[in-house]
């Protein structure tokens, strides 16, 4: 015998791809014309067609039989499995399994009488997760609690087995992935949380994890790691820290922690995170704990932004610093108030007086060209954006909001002086963030922890998705790195 026949499993494995061949092989090209993007599945022993059916068993098992019926099947049964249901003839643990038996030869499709096939449904609805679903307030875990691993443990599981009793996909995977996460052995481990400091963990995950994130797609991804990740970072910290009490997620909401552990904070964030804005930090700073003159001086800017509108806070940060087209504009202006009402009167006026080119020439190019920030070119602006917001103040606050945050970046010549400052003044609040990231070409989730402070973080100052078009978007920010 040759050597590959010599082998057991490998003879098992000809037979299935045998049959394979035989069946699903013929079936697969037929029904793909029909049904979408399909494959063969053989894992685990278990032969089926996997399909993206939508999610909705229904309407999924109408898929399936009325594809049947055009490639001349008019008699079969079809027996639905929920996923995990072995017994009942299931092939996956998270998706629905439909088992067809053929009652008749179909010549088209190569099958004879009391042949068998299974499909599954490999995929659940796309864009079905809320955001905020998956947040310790909305799973109601214990608030201002503290717990240990086994108690945050049960906390979790018995939150979603509640909330997902009826969508054992999202049951399977959130405990399966939670499990994943808390039974991890760290590479690092401290003997207190005052001791934490920055580290990375990658956390390799199998291919039952690896099909559920396939099968969510970006958006539920990212939802489930925004949210259900302030979770899971709670899970891996208590791994890797001895505590005294464990962690407690706070009542209400906090700007800056998501969870506290002996009641150190800690911000959770996935990817990248959003900017906390300097509103929000603020609040947690009182104004004697500040001496150097670049601390004061930006800690007033902080009050600035806090005590304004978005836009107001961005014309009046910029005022406040003396950017350079702050002197560009009131040359322009003359005495014109540097707020956004003022000045939206002020742009509607020249537009109708001057028209909309002659007035773009003559204010918002020179503003562009100064702060080297904006639309230069009249044809390029999003004239009918503004016009169904009814609102200007973007073409002189866009450049003036951009430039801002070079000045504060360093990007002008003042070199790190702000950025250094941010860091001293940030490190005072004493909260770390827990970032978690999803590496789908690895299969790994990947965590690292950095605190202000930390030497080798790098923090800049943001002005998250402000636009020409949409000046308000967001107030002045940061974000670590």
């Amino acid at each position: 015998m040759g050597q590959t026949y010599g082998d057991i499993r490998a003879r098992f494995q000809l037979a299935l791809n045998e049959a394979a061949r035989s069946i699903e092989g013929t079936v697969l090209p037929a029904m793909q014309k029909l049904l979408g993007p399909g494959r063969i599945n053989t894992k685990n022993g278990g032969k089926d067609l996997r399909f993206d059916l939508g999610g909705d068993s229904k309407s999924a098992l109408k898929s399936i039989s009325d594809a049947l019926n055009k490639l001349g099947a008019s008699k079969f049964d079809i027996v639905t499995a929920g996923p995990g249901e072995y017994s009942n003839g299931s092939n996956s643990g998270k998706f629905t399994t439909f088992i067809v038996t053929f009652g008749e030869d179909v010549k088209d499709l190569k099958v004879s009488i009391g042949d068998v096939i299974k499909f599954v449904d490999n995929n659940p609805p796309r864009g079905s997760i809320k955001s905020k679903e998956l947040t310790p307030t909305s799973l109601n875990l214990p608030q201002d609690t503290d717990m240990n691993s086994t108690v945050l443990s049960n906390s979790v599981k018995s939150a979603i087995n509640s909330k997902y009793s009826s969508n054992l996909f999202m049951q399977s995977f959130l405990i399966e992935l939670y499990d994943l996460i808390s039974m991890h052995k760290p590479s690092t481990y401290f003997k207190d949380p005052l001791s934490i400091s920055a580290f990375s963990e990658t956390i390799g995950y199998d291919e039952n994890v690896r099909e559920a994130i396939d099968a969510l797609g970006v958006t539920d991804l990212n939802t489930i790691g925004k949210d259900f990740g302030e979770v899971l970072g709670a899970a891996l910290l208590l791994n890797m820290v001895t505590t005294q009490h464990g962690i407690s997620f706070p009542s209400g909401n906090n700007p800056l922690v998501d969870f506290y552990i002996d009641g150190y904070g800690i911000s959770s964030k996935y990817k990248s995170g959003a900017a906390p804005t300097l509103s929000n930090i603020i609040k947690n700073l009182k104004a004697e704990n500040f001496t150097e003159t670049s601390e004061v001086q930006l800690y007033d800017l902080f009050k600035i932004i806090e005590n304004n509108s978005v836009v107001d806070g961005y014309i009046k940060g910029a005022e406040f610093m003396n950017t350079p087209s702050i002197s560009v504009l009131k040359g322009l202006i003359g005495n014109v108030p540097l707020d956004e009402k003022s000045l939206e009167s002020f742009i509607q006026a020249k537009m109708t007086e001057l028209g909309r080119e002659e007035f773009f020439t003559t204010y918002v190019q020179p503003l562009v060209k100064s702060s080297g920030r904006g639309v230069d070119k009249f044809d390029k602006v999003q004239w009918d954006k503004l016009d169904k917001g009814k609102k200007y103040i973007g073409l002189f606050s866009y450049s003036l909001s951009l430039e801002l945050i070079d000045v504060l970046n360093g990007k002008l010549g003042v070199g790190d002086t702000y950025i250094n400052t941010l860091r001293t003044i940030v490190a005072k609040l004493d909260v770390k963030q827990l970032y978690m990231d999803v590496d789908l070409k690895r299969d790994q989730i990947h965590f690292y922890l950095k605190g202000f402070s930390d030497a080798n973080a790098k923090l800049s100052f943001e002005a998250p998705n402000v636009s020409s078009t949409n000046p308000g978007n967001g107030k002045l920010g940061f974000k670590m790195k």
